[in-house]
Protein backbone atom coordinates (compact mmCIF):
# COMPACT_ATOMS: atom_id res chain seq x y z
CA UNK A 1 0.00 0.00 0.00
CA UNK A 2 1.37 2.96 -0.91
CA UNK A 3 1.59 6.26 1.37
CA UNK A 4 -1.06 8.20 -0.66
CA UNK A 5 -3.31 5.74 -0.10
CA UNK A 6 -2.80 5.40 3.51
CA UNK A 7 -3.48 9.06 4.16
CA UNK A 8 -6.66 9.06 2.50
CA UNK A 9 -7.99 6.26 4.84
CA UNK A 10 -7.13 8.76 7.74
CA UNK A 11 -8.89 12.79 7.80
CA UNK A 12 -6.73 15.42 7.80
CA UNK A 13 -6.52 16.93 11.40
CA UNK A 14 -6.83 20.81 11.83
CA UNK A 15 -3.68 22.73 10.84
CA UNK A 16 -1.82 24.91 13.94
CA UNK A 17 -3.09 28.32 12.25
CA UNK A 18 -6.23 27.41 12.19
CA UNK A 19 -6.14 26.35 15.85
CA UNK A 20 -4.40 29.64 16.86
CA UNK A 21 -6.96 32.06 14.79
CA UNK A 22 -10.07 30.42 16.21
CA UNK A 23 -8.56 30.86 20.06
CA UNK A 24 -7.40 34.45 18.98
CA UNK A 25 -11.14 34.82 17.80
CA UNK A 26 -12.86 33.63 20.97
CA UNK A 27 -10.32 35.97 22.81
CA UNK A 28 -11.37 38.96 21.35
CA UNK A 29 -14.66 37.90 21.69
CA UNK A 30 -14.50 37.69 25.32
CA UNK A 31 -12.55 40.77 25.28
CA UNK A 32 -15.27 42.41 23.37
CA UNK A 33 -17.69 41.05 25.70
CA UNK A 34 -15.73 42.54 28.94
CA UNK A 35 -15.35 45.42 27.32
CA UNK A 36 -19.14 46.12 26.65
CA UNK A 37 -20.18 44.46 30.06
CA UNK A 38 -17.43 47.16 32.19
CA UNK A 39 -18.96 50.03 30.11
CA UNK A 40 -22.42 48.55 30.94
CA UNK A 41 -21.30 48.71 34.62
CA UNK A 42 -20.05 52.04 34.48
CA UNK A 43 -22.86 53.39 32.60
CA UNK A 44 -26.11 52.03 34.42
CA UNK A 45 -27.86 50.46 37.54
CA UNK A 46 -29.12 47.39 37.93
CA UNK A 47 -31.23 46.20 40.04
CA UNK A 48 -33.12 42.50 40.24
CA UNK A 49 -34.89 43.18 43.52
CA UNK A 50 -38.09 45.05 42.30
CA UNK A 51 -41.55 44.42 41.57
CA UNK A 52 -44.57 46.68 40.04
CA UNK A 53 -46.68 48.69 43.03
CA UNK A 54 -50.15 50.17 43.05
CA UNK A 55 -51.70 52.17 45.49
CA UNK A 56 -53.74 49.81 46.92
CA UNK A 57 -57.17 50.81 48.59
CA UNK A 58 -59.55 48.83 51.35
CA UNK A 59 -63.40 49.18 50.94
CA UNK A 60 -65.05 49.03 54.42
CA UNK A 61 -68.39 50.30 55.91
CA UNK A 62 -68.78 53.16 58.25
CA UNK A 63 -71.87 51.47 59.96
CA UNK A 64 -72.78 47.84 60.97
CA UNK A 65 -75.11 45.68 58.80
CA UNK A 66 -76.26 42.72 57.57
CA UNK A 67 -74.91 42.20 53.28
CA UNK A 68 -77.80 40.33 51.80
CA UNK A 69 -76.37 40.02 48.46
CA UNK A 70 -72.45 40.82 47.48
CA UNK A 71 -71.83 39.11 43.95
CA UNK A 72 -68.77 40.98 43.20
CA UNK A 73 -65.39 38.69 42.28
CA UNK A 74 -61.74 39.03 42.26
CA UNK A 75 -60.66 41.03 39.02
CA UNK A 76 -63.75 42.77 38.83
CA UNK A 77 -63.64 46.50 36.92
CA UNK A 78 -65.33 49.44 38.98
CA UNK A 79 -65.69 52.99 38.38
CA UNK A 80 -65.62 55.22 41.15
CA UNK A 81 -69.22 55.18 42.92
CA UNK A 82 -70.12 52.13 41.41
CA UNK A 83 -71.87 50.29 44.61
CA UNK A 84 -69.52 47.92 46.20
CA UNK A 85 -72.09 46.51 48.26
CA UNK A 86 -75.30 46.95 50.15
CA UNK A 87 -76.47 46.83 53.87
CA UNK A 88 -79.94 46.22 54.95
CA UNK A 89 -81.56 49.64 55.37
CA UNK A 90 -85.79 48.62 55.51
CA UNK A 91 -86.12 50.13 59.07
CA UNK A 92 -84.14 53.20 58.01
CA UNK A 93 -86.23 53.78 55.09
CA UNK A 94 -89.05 53.65 57.34
CA UNK A 95 -87.52 56.17 59.95
CA UNK A 96 -86.55 58.07 56.77
CA UNK A 97 -90.15 58.44 55.69
CA UNK A 98 -91.19 59.16 59.48
CA UNK A 99 -88.57 62.33 59.61
CA UNK A 100 -89.81 63.59 55.99
CA UNK A 101 -93.30 64.01 57.17
CA UNK A 102 -92.32 64.81 60.42
CA UNK A 103 -90.32 67.77 58.10
CA UNK A 104 -93.97 68.63 56.51
CA UNK A 105 -95.63 68.82 59.73
CA UNK A 106 -93.07 71.34 61.02
CA UNK A 107 -92.95 73.70 57.71
CA UNK A 108 -96.89 73.44 58.03
CA UNK A 109 -96.87 74.60 61.78
CA UNK A 110 -94.03 77.59 60.52
CA UNK A 111 -96.39 78.41 57.66
CA UNK A 112 -99.32 78.68 60.24
CA UNK A 113 -97.27 80.98 62.95
CA UNK A 114 -96.18 83.21 60.05
CA UNK A 115 -99.84 83.75 58.49
CA UNK A 116 -100.99 84.19 62.33
CA UNK A 117 -97.89 86.99 62.96
CA UNK A 118 -99.40 88.70 59.16
CA UNK A 119 -102.96 88.87 60.83
CA UNK A 120 -101.72 89.71 64.13
CA UNK A 121 -99.82 92.32 62.67
CA UNK A 122 -102.53 93.80 60.72
CA UNK A 123 -104.90 93.50 63.67
CA UNK A 124 -102.39 95.38 65.61
CA UNK A 125 -101.13 98.35 63.96
CA UNK A 126 -105.63 99.01 62.97
CA UNK A 127 -106.12 98.78 66.45
CA UNK A 128 -103.22 101.13 67.60
CA UNK A 129 -104.44 103.73 64.59
CA UNK A 130 -108.12 103.55 66.22
CA UNK A 131 -106.54 104.32 69.68
CA UNK A 132 -104.31 106.92 68.40
CA UNK A 133 -107.07 108.47 66.43
CA UNK A 134 -109.46 108.45 70.01
CA UNK A 135 -106.18 110.05 71.62
CA UNK A 136 -105.67 112.63 69.47
CA UNK A 137 -109.61 113.63 69.65
CA UNK A 138 -109.83 113.50 73.83
CA UNK A 139 -106.56 116.04 73.10
CA UNK A 140 -107.92 118.27 70.98
CA UNK A 141 -111.36 118.28 73.41
CA UNK A 142 -108.93 118.79 76.61
CA UNK A 143 -107.21 121.83 74.62
CA UNK A 144 -110.65 123.27 73.86
CA UNK A 145 -111.60 123.07 77.09
CA UNK A 146 -108.65 124.71 78.67
CA UNK A 147 -109.40 127.18 75.92
CA UNK A 148 -113.05 128.11 77.70
CA UNK A 149 -111.64 127.68 81.45
CA UNK A 150 -109.08 130.48 80.46
CA UNK A 151 -111.83 132.70 78.85
CA UNK A 152 -114.12 131.63 81.56
CA UNK A 153 -111.85 132.84 84.34
CA UNK A 154 -111.11 136.12 82.50
CA UNK A 155 -114.90 136.60 82.10
CA UNK A 156 -115.24 136.39 85.45
CA UNK A 157 -113.02 137.81 87.16
CA UNK A 158 -113.91 140.87 85.35
CA UNK A 159 -117.16 140.48 86.20
CA UNK A 160 -116.26 140.44 89.64
CA UNK A 161 -114.38 143.79 89.78
CA UNK A 162 -117.23 145.39 88.36
CA UNK A 163 -119.39 144.16 90.56
CA UNK A 164 -117.75 145.51 93.48
CA UNK A 165 -117.59 148.99 91.35
CA UNK A 166 -121.48 148.68 91.26
CA UNK A 167 -120.63 148.59 86.83
CA UNK A 168 -122.79 145.26 86.68
CA UNK A 169 -125.63 143.22 88.37
CA UNK A 170 -125.52 140.67 90.99
CA UNK A 171 -127.26 138.55 88.45
CA UNK A 172 -123.97 138.74 85.70
CA UNK A 173 -121.52 137.99 87.95
CA UNK A 174 -123.41 135.03 89.34
CA UNK A 175 -123.70 134.23 85.46
CA UNK A 176 -120.40 134.24 84.68
CA UNK A 177 -119.40 132.75 88.16
CA UNK A 178 -121.24 129.84 87.13
CA UNK A 179 -119.85 129.54 84.07
CA UNK A 180 -116.60 129.52 85.49
CA UNK A 181 -117.34 126.49 87.42
CA UNK A 182 -119.01 124.98 84.69
CA UNK A 183 -115.31 125.18 82.08
CA UNK A 184 -113.85 124.04 85.32
CA UNK A 185 -115.79 120.62 85.53
CA UNK A 186 -115.26 120.26 81.82
CA UNK A 187 -111.42 120.65 81.59
CA UNK A 188 -111.49 118.17 84.83
CA UNK A 189 -113.29 115.59 82.78
CA UNK A 190 -111.22 116.06 79.36
CA UNK A 191 -108.24 115.81 81.62
CA UNK A 192 -109.77 112.45 82.86
CA UNK A 193 -110.61 111.22 79.31
CA UNK A 194 -107.46 111.91 78.25
CA UNK A 195 -105.91 109.42 81.09
CA UNK A 196 -108.48 107.04 80.04
CA UNK A 197 -107.71 107.50 76.27
CA UNK A 198 -103.79 107.72 76.85
CA UNK A 199 -103.88 104.22 79.06
CA UNK A 200 -106.13 102.70 76.29
CA UNK A 201 -103.54 103.83 73.76
CA UNK A 202 -100.60 101.77 76.00
CA UNK A 203 -102.64 98.91 76.59
CA UNK A 204 -103.10 98.19 72.51
CA UNK A 205 -99.22 97.81 72.47
CA UNK A 206 -100.16 94.69 74.33
CA UNK A 207 -103.01 93.19 72.88
CA UNK A 208 -105.85 94.95 74.42
CA UNK A 209 -108.23 97.02 72.77
CA UNK A 210 -110.70 99.72 74.69
CA UNK A 211 -110.22 97.19 77.81
CA UNK A 212 -110.96 93.85 75.71
CA UNK A 213 -108.43 91.01 75.02
CA UNK A 214 -108.23 91.03 71.14
CA UNK A 215 -108.27 87.35 69.43
CA UNK A 216 -104.84 87.50 68.54
CA UNK A 217 -101.62 88.02 70.72
CA UNK A 218 -99.52 91.15 70.40
CA UNK A 219 -97.02 90.82 66.93
CA UNK A 220 -93.89 90.69 69.65
CA UNK A 221 -95.36 86.94 70.99
CA UNK A 222 -96.11 85.53 67.82
CA UNK A 223 -92.58 86.35 66.49
CA UNK A 224 -91.48 84.18 69.26
CA UNK A 225 -93.49 81.76 68.34
CA UNK A 226 -92.58 82.31 64.77
CA UNK A 227 -89.27 82.33 66.02
CA UNK A 228 -89.82 79.19 67.69
CA UNK A 229 -91.66 77.42 65.24
CA UNK A 230 -88.80 77.72 62.20
CA UNK A 231 -86.05 76.40 65.10
CA UNK A 232 -88.28 73.05 65.68
CA UNK A 233 -88.47 72.83 61.21
CA UNK A 234 -84.91 73.26 61.33
CA UNK A 235 -84.02 70.76 63.95
CA UNK A 236 -86.68 68.23 62.08
CA UNK A 237 -84.70 69.21 58.74
CA UNK A 238 -80.90 68.54 60.12
CA UNK A 239 -82.72 65.19 61.84
CA UNK A 240 -83.89 63.97 58.16
CA UNK A 241 -80.58 64.86 56.92
CA UNK A 242 -78.63 62.60 59.26
CA UNK A 243 -80.96 60.08 58.26
CA UNK A 244 -80.74 60.90 54.98
CA UNK A 245 -76.37 60.38 55.65
CA UNK A 246 -77.19 57.39 57.12
CA UNK A 247 -79.05 55.98 54.11
CA UNK A 248 -76.19 56.65 52.23
CA UNK A 249 -73.53 55.34 54.24
CA UNK A 250 -75.33 51.85 53.85
CA UNK A 251 -74.54 51.83 50.68
CA UNK A 252 -71.10 51.27 50.10
CA UNK A 253 -69.72 52.63 46.80
CA UNK A 254 -66.03 52.33 45.24
CA UNK A 255 -64.17 55.30 45.80
CA UNK A 256 -61.68 55.24 42.68
CA UNK A 257 -61.74 53.67 38.82
CA UNK A 258 -59.91 50.13 39.94
CA UNK A 259 -59.77 46.13 39.57
CA UNK A 260 -60.69 44.29 42.32
CA UNK A 261 -57.83 42.52 44.39
CA UNK A 262 -59.65 40.36 46.96
CA UNK A 263 -63.00 39.85 48.55
CA UNK A 264 -62.97 39.73 52.23
CA UNK A 265 -66.71 39.08 52.88
CA UNK A 266 -69.13 36.69 51.81
CA UNK A 267 -72.86 37.04 51.10
CA UNK A 268 -75.11 37.19 53.87
CA UNK A 269 -72.51 38.19 56.37
CA UNK A 270 -72.40 40.76 59.00
CA UNK A 271 -70.32 43.62 58.93
CA UNK A 272 -69.38 45.58 61.61
CA UNK A 273 -68.13 49.65 61.45
CA UNK A 274 -64.47 49.46 59.65
CA UNK A 275 -64.53 45.97 58.26
CA UNK A 276 -62.66 45.50 55.23
CA UNK A 277 -65.03 44.84 52.09
CA UNK A 278 -62.98 43.96 49.65
CA UNK A 279 -59.15 45.32 48.56
CA UNK A 280 -58.73 46.99 45.29
CA UNK A 281 -56.32 49.09 42.99
CA UNK A 282 -56.06 51.94 40.59
CA UNK A 283 -54.52 50.06 37.17
CA UNK A 284 -53.91 53.60 35.96
CA UNK A 285 -51.36 53.99 38.64
CA UNK A 286 -48.19 51.27 38.46
CA UNK A 287 -45.25 52.02 39.31
CA UNK A 288 -41.69 50.02 39.81
CA UNK A 289 -40.77 49.89 43.32
CA UNK A 290 -36.79 48.90 43.38
CA UNK A 291 -34.29 48.26 46.10
CA UNK A 292 -31.40 49.91 45.18
CA UNK A 293 -27.35 49.29 46.41
CA UNK A 294 -26.21 52.21 48.64
CA UNK A 295 -23.35 52.37 46.48
CA UNK A 296 -25.01 53.36 43.68
CA UNK A 297 -27.51 55.33 44.83
CA UNK A 298 -25.57 58.74 43.96
CA UNK A 299 -25.37 58.01 40.66
CA UNK A 300 -28.96 58.16 40.69
CA UNK A 301 -31.16 61.19 39.24
CA UNK A 302 -34.57 62.10 38.79
CA UNK A 303 -35.50 61.84 34.84
CA UNK A 304 -33.05 59.38 33.84
CA UNK A 305 -34.26 56.31 31.32
CA UNK A 306 -35.20 53.02 32.75
CA UNK A 307 -35.26 49.84 30.69
CA UNK A 308 -37.72 47.17 32.42
CA UNK A 309 -37.67 43.66 32.25
CA UNK A 310 -41.00 42.19 33.76
CA UNK A 311 -40.83 38.26 35.06
CA UNK A 312 -43.51 37.25 33.69
CA UNK A 313 -43.57 38.61 30.16
CA UNK A 314 -39.88 38.56 29.39
CA UNK A 315 -40.28 39.04 25.86
CA UNK A 316 -41.60 42.43 26.06
CA UNK A 317 -40.17 45.85 26.19
CA UNK A 318 -41.40 47.94 28.98
CA UNK A 319 -39.67 51.36 30.21
CA UNK A 320 -39.61 54.02 32.32
CA UNK A 321 -37.85 56.88 34.31
CA UNK A 322 -36.32 57.58 37.73
CA UNK A 323 -39.20 59.20 39.97
CA UNK A 324 -38.29 59.63 43.66
CA UNK A 325 -35.37 58.36 44.92
CA UNK A 326 -35.44 57.62 49.28
CA UNK A 327 -33.08 58.23 51.49
CA UNK A 328 -34.23 56.09 54.50
CA UNK A 329 -32.84 52.62 54.29
CA UNK A 330 -35.43 49.38 54.22
CA UNK A 331 -33.83 47.91 56.76
CA UNK A 332 -35.06 50.95 58.84
CA UNK A 333 -38.45 49.42 58.68
CA UNK A 334 -38.23 46.34 59.61
CA UNK A 335 -40.43 44.48 61.84
CA UNK A 336 -37.56 42.89 63.61
CA UNK A 337 -34.80 45.02 63.75
CA UNK A 338 -31.13 44.04 64.53
CA UNK A 339 -30.00 46.22 67.66
CA UNK A 340 -26.67 44.32 67.74
CA UNK A 341 -26.70 43.29 71.41
CA UNK A 342 -23.44 41.20 71.17
CA UNK A 343 -21.00 43.79 69.62
CA UNK A 344 -19.99 41.58 66.91
CA UNK A 345 -20.22 43.71 63.30
CA UNK A 346 -20.65 43.21 60.14
CA UNK A 347 -21.34 45.25 57.66
CA UNK A 348 -23.42 44.83 54.91
CA UNK A 349 -24.27 46.83 52.01
CA UNK A 350 -27.79 48.44 52.60
CA UNK A 351 -30.82 49.19 50.00
CA UNK A 352 -32.58 52.57 49.44
CA UNK A 353 -36.10 52.21 47.71
CA UNK A 354 -36.20 54.04 44.17
CA UNK A 355 -39.57 54.60 42.94
CA UNK A 356 -39.59 54.25 39.15
CA UNK A 357 -42.46 55.62 36.73
CA UNK A 358 -43.84 53.60 33.92
CA UNK A 359 -43.86 55.34 30.67
CA UNK A 360 -43.73 52.40 28.12
CA UNK A 361 -44.74 49.49 26.78
CA UNK A 362 -47.66 47.00 26.72
CA UNK A 363 -49.03 47.97 30.82
CA UNK A 364 -52.57 46.55 30.84
CA UNK A 365 -50.52 43.15 30.93
CA UNK A 366 -48.53 43.71 34.68
CA UNK A 367 -50.36 43.80 37.76
CA UNK A 368 -49.26 44.71 41.62
CA UNK A 369 -46.84 42.32 43.02
CA UNK A 370 -45.25 41.09 39.87
CA UNK A 371 -41.07 40.86 40.13
CA UNK A 372 -39.15 42.93 37.49
CA UNK A 373 -35.56 43.69 37.03
CA UNK A 374 -34.72 47.40 36.39
CA UNK A 375 -31.33 49.09 34.27
CA UNK A 376 -31.06 52.79 34.96
CA UNK A 377 -29.10 54.39 32.58
CA UNK A 378 -26.92 57.09 34.39
CA UNK A 379 -25.14 58.58 31.79
CA UNK A 380 -27.39 61.46 32.17
CA UNK A 381 -25.92 62.81 35.50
Amino acid sequence: MTDSSSRSLYPRRPSRWLKLAALVALVVACLIWMAFAIHHRLTHVSAQDARVMSSQVTVSSRLPGWVPEFTLTEGDRLQKGDVVARLYSEPDQQQLKTLQANVASMQARLDYEQARLDLGQQQFEGGLHITSQQLQSVKAAERAARARLTQARKDFERSDALHQRGAVSQQQRDQDYYTYQAAQAEYQRSREEVAVSQAQADNAHVGFLNGVQVPLPPPTVMKAQVGIARQQLEEAKARLAQQELRLEDLTVRSPINGVVNKTLIDEGEYVSPGQPILMMHDPDDLWVAANIKETDVAELRPGQPVKITVDAYPDESFSGSVQVIGRAATSQFALLPDPNPSGNFTKITQRLPVRIRLDDGPLELIGPGMMVEVDIDVRGN
